[in-house]
């Protein structure tokens, strides 16, 4: 019973960590807004009077005392209402959600590029450690941990996209269209894992149950993939909830970037017209997204290696 015990035990604690990060990124929100916000200026016109400022201000609820407010937010919060778009008109957070899809599948396809081109050059600078192919994994590391991602965008518009016809500079009209964004974007995620997957390889090339598969006769292939990789990624999977979160939150340069019709591209618009529950909601959404992303990784970490489990607690 130890072990299920273990697991919920584990479960629960990550929930109310969870939780209580939510809790705190949605009261930044709105102490942000409370501080910067000035719905009455969006909402009203320049030459308007006092008294249209003081009559929104009150349907508003802006009059009220800040705590008082501060319930009304998160009692609104809790029911998924966040607010009501400016200039758009309807529910923030609708027009937040129906982003969702687009800067999911921008994420995913930056996560598959980074593990794609990180994983697999990790391993090869490890096997040829000290070689050529080793210090160009590592430069290669370094420069895409180095370079902007907005810079790097550009540049690939710049020097692909303008030259080959087939690959749009911008949109997302097809897969073609995602191939440049997902570049960018995991670039630095797989500069980062290529680090991770090379040192974990380099220790466990050199442990006991390694030289033990190679004297069983053991193929080097065999020893690689099933013995030394697995051991070897654990490491990534442990960031692998932080690098999601910094795909997450590095989707919204690339979006404007790029032109993508993603949450990013959208919160970027919202600042422009002072939209702010759009930008509420978009944030809230990005923060849930990446708590969740962390949540999942925290509790299937412990389930791919027992060792930790009881560490985890």
């Amino acid at each position: 019973m130890g072990g299920p015990m273990q697991v919920l035990n584990l479960v629960l604690v990550r929930l109310v960590q969870a939780v209580f990060v939510v809790w705190f990124v949605v009261s930044l929100v709105f102490v942000t807004v409370r501080v910067f916000g000035n719905p009455e200026t969006a909402l009203l016109p320049f030459e308007a009077t006092n008294e249209q400022y003081e009559q929104l201000r009150e349907e508003l609820g802006l009059n009220d005392p800040l705590g008082v407010q501060y319930a009304n937010f998160l009692a609104d919060a809790v029911q998924g209402d966040l607010g009501f778009s400016y200039f758009k008109r309807g529910p923030a957070l609708e027009h937040v959600t129906n982003r969702v899809g687009d800067t999911l599948q921008l994420t995913t396809a930056g996560l598959v590029v980074a593990l794609a081109l990180g994983m697999p050059l990790g391993i090869i600078a490890a096997l040829r450690r000290g070689t050529l192919p080793d210090w160009l994994a590592r430069l290669a590391a370094v420069i895409g941990q180095a370079v902007p991602n907005f810079w790097l965008g550009l540049m690939l518009i710049f020097l692909i996209a303008v030259n080959v016809r087939a690959i749009p500079t911008g949109g997302a009209d097809g897969f073609a269209a995602l191939i440049l964004p997902a570049l960018t974007l995991g670039a630095a995620s797989a500069a980062g894992f290529m680090r991770l997957t090379r040192s974990g390889m380099i220790d466990v090339m050199n442990t006991d149950f390694i030289r033990t598969a190679r004297a069983k006769g053991l193929s080097e292939r065999v020893v690689i993939t099933r013995h030394a990789l697995r051991h070897a990624l654990l490491p990534v999977i442990t960031i692998l909830g932080i690098e999601l979160g910094r795909l997450i939150a590095g989707s919204v340069i690339i979006e404007v970037v790029f032109a993508w019709p993603g949450i990013g591209r959208l919160m970027i618009e919202s600042i422009r017209n002072n939209d702010f529950p759009v930008v509420q909601a978009g944030i809230v959404v990005i923060a849930f997204a990446i708590v969740l992303a962390n949540l999942v990784v925290d509790l299937a970490y412990p389930l791919i290696d027992p060792r930790i489990r009881a560490e985890a607690l």
